[in-house]
C-alpha cells in the first residue's frame, strides 16, 4: 500500500509569471511572416538564383560519383616496343611497314636522330620524296651537330634534283664527322652522297675521286658502292664494273629496295629479264606500294616481255600509290595505246601533261592519242608545244616524228634539216621502244 505524501517545496523555485518561450515566439513570428511575404512577392527574381544553386549542388554530386566510378587510366605505350618492331621490319626489307611505325612514334622521340634518319631513308625508298625532304629537315632539327643528319639531308636533296644544295650539306656532314676513326662509316656515307652530288651536276672526275675516297675509308659502304655503280654506268660506261659494284652493295644490304632495284635495272640491260622480274617481285611482296618497283615491273612487261595487259596492271597500281607519278601515267598511256584502249590513253596522256611533264616525247604521244581517238583538232596544241620542246632537246628522230604528224594533220611546219621524208607522207611512225631518257631512276 502506497501512501500519498505531499510535495515539498524549497525556497526560491517559484515559476516566473512571464515565459521566455512566448517572448521569442512573438518576436520571430512577424519576421518569418514578413520574410515569407517578401519571398513570395519577389519569387520571379529569386527563382534563377535558386535554380543555379541547385544545379551547382547536382553537378558537384555527379562529378563526385563519376570520379569515384571512373576506370583506371591506361598506361602510355612505351615507344621502345614499337621501335623494336620497326627495326625488325626494316631488317627483313618491309620498309613500308617500318616507315609507318616510325611515323607513329617519331613525335614520342623527337630528338632521336636514328629514328628520324631511318624514317627519312625509308620515305626516299618508298618514293615519297616531298615527305622525305621534310623528314630530312626534321632530322637536322633533332640534332644539328649530327653528321648523319646532314648526310641523309644531302641524300634526299640528290634524289629531288637539288644536288647543288646537297654539296654543302654533305660537306657539313664531313666537317662534323671529323677524322675520328669511330666515325668511319658516317664519313664514308657522307663522301658517297657528296660524290653522287658531283655526278649529278656533271663534275664527273671529282665524283669518281670522291667515291673512291669513300671506299678507302670503308670498303663495305653499300652507299659508296651504289654511287660507284652509277658512276660506272653514266660516266665510264663500264657496265660490267657497274654490275659488280651494284651486286656488292646489294649483298651487303639486301633488305634495301633501292639497291635491289639497281641490280634489276642492270639485269634488264643485259637482257636477264627473268632475273629482273624475280628481284622486282620480291621487292613488291614486302613493299606492295613501292612506286619505283611498280614502274619498272610495268616497263619490263611492256618493253621486254611484250605484255601490255600485265604492264597496265602494274602501272595502275603505281598511280593508285602515287597519283602524281608522271612516268607511270605516261607509260600506262603507252600500254593502253597498244591495247587499243584509245579513250583511256587520251586521259592518261592528258594527265601526264597536267602534271607539268618536261618531256617532248610525252607531248607527241598525247597528240598521237588525240589523232587516233578524236582527230587532228584536239592534237594541234600538243603537237605545236611538243615540237618546240623537241627542238630544244635536240632529238632529231623525235623532231622528224613531230613534223610527220603535224604535216599529216595539215599543220604547216618547215621541215627540219634532218628530214628526208616525203612531206606529203601520212604513214604513222612505228611505235619505238622506250628510249634511255625515259629512265626515271
Amino acid at each position: 500500500m502506497y501512501l500519498r505524501t505531499p510535495k515539498r517545496y524549497t525556497r526560491g523555485q517559484r515559476r516566473s509569471i512571464i515565459s521566455l518561450r512566448w517572448i521569442w515566439l512573438w518576436l520571430l513570428t512577424p519576421i518569418i511572416v514578413i520574410g515569407g511575404w517578401q519571398i513570395y512577392e519577389n519569387r520571379e527574381d529569386l527563382r534563377p538564383r535558386v535554380e543555379q544553386a541547385l544545379d551547382g549542388i547536382i553537378n558537384n554530386a555527379e562529378s563526385s560519383v563519376a570520379t569515384a566510378m571512373a576506370p583506371t587510366p591506361m598506361p602510355t605505350e612505351n615507344p621502345e616496343i614499337r621501335l623494336v618492331a620497326a627495326e625488325a621490319a626494316w631488317q627483313r626489307g618491309a620498309i613500308e611497314e617500318a616507315v609507318n611505325i616510325y611515323n607513329d612514334v617519331v613525335e614520342a622521340v623527337p630528338n632521336d636522330v636514328g629514328v628520324h634518319y631511318f624514317r627519312t631513308l625509308g620515305l626516299v625508298m618508298d618514293g615519297q620524296l616531298n615527305q622525305a625532304l621534310s623528314a630530312a629537315e626534321s632530322t637536322v632539327t633533332a640534332d644539328p651537330y649530327s653528321a648523319d643528319a646532314w648526310a641523309i639531308r644531302a641524300m634526299v636533296l640528290n634524289q629531288i634534283g637539288e644536288s647543288e644544295q646537297a654539296i654543302p650539306s654533305a660537306l657539313r656532314a664531313l666537317e662534323l664527322a671529323g677524322d675520328n676513326e669511330e666515325n668511319f662509316k658516317t664519313r664514308a656515307r657522307a663522301q658517297a652522297y657528296l660524290a653522287e652530288a658531283y655526278l649529278n651536276v656533271g663534275q664527273y672526275e671529282r665524283a669518281l675521286s670522291t667515291v673512291d675516297r669513300a671506299l678507302e675509308i670503308n670498303p663495305d659502304s653499300f652507299e659508296a658502292l651504289h654511287v660507284r655503280s652509277r658512276i660506272s654506268q653514266y660516266y665510264l660506261f663500264d657496265f660490267e664494273s657497274a654490275m659488280k659494284s651494284s651486286q656488292a652493295a646489294y649483298d651487303l644490304a639486301p633488305n634495301l629496295p633501292y639497291l635491289a632495284l639497281e641490280t634489276a635495272i642492270l639485269d634488264l640491260r643485259e637482257e636477264n629479264t627473268d632475273q629482273a622480274v624475280a628481284v622486282l617481285a620480291d621487292m613488291l611482296e614486302l613493299n606492295p606500294n613501292n612506286t619505283s618497283a611498280l614502274y619498272w615491273m610495268g616497263r619490263t612487261y611492256f618493253v621486254s616481255v611484250g605484255d601490255p595487259t600485265q604492264a597496265a596492271d602494274y602501272l595502275q597500281r603505281c598511280i593508285v600509290a602515287d597519283p602524281e607519278n608522271i612516268e607511270c601515267h605516261y607509260l600506262l598511256g603507252r600500254a593502253q595505246m597498244r591495247l587499243e584502249q584509245y579513250a583511256s590513253a587520251v586521259e592518261s596522256f592528258e594527265r601526264t601533261i597536267q602534271l607539268n611533264t618536261t618531256s617532248a616525247r610525252h607531248y607527241w604521244w598525247a597528240g598521237r592519242a588525240q589523232v587516233v581517238q578524236n582527230g587532228c583538232p584536239g592534237a594541234l596544241n600538243y603537237l605545236r608545244q611538243g615540237y618546240e620542246m623537241a627542238k630544244v632537246e635536240g632529238d632529231s628522230q623525235l623532231i622528224l616524228d613531230f613534223e610527220d604528224q603535224m604535216q599529216s594533220c595539215q599543220l604547216f611546219v618547215a621541215p627540219s634539216a634532218e628530214s628526208t621524208e616525203d612531206p606529203n607522207a601520212t604513214e604513222e611512225p612505228l611505235e619505238e621502244p622506250l628510249s634511255e631518257d625515259e629512265n626515271p631512276a
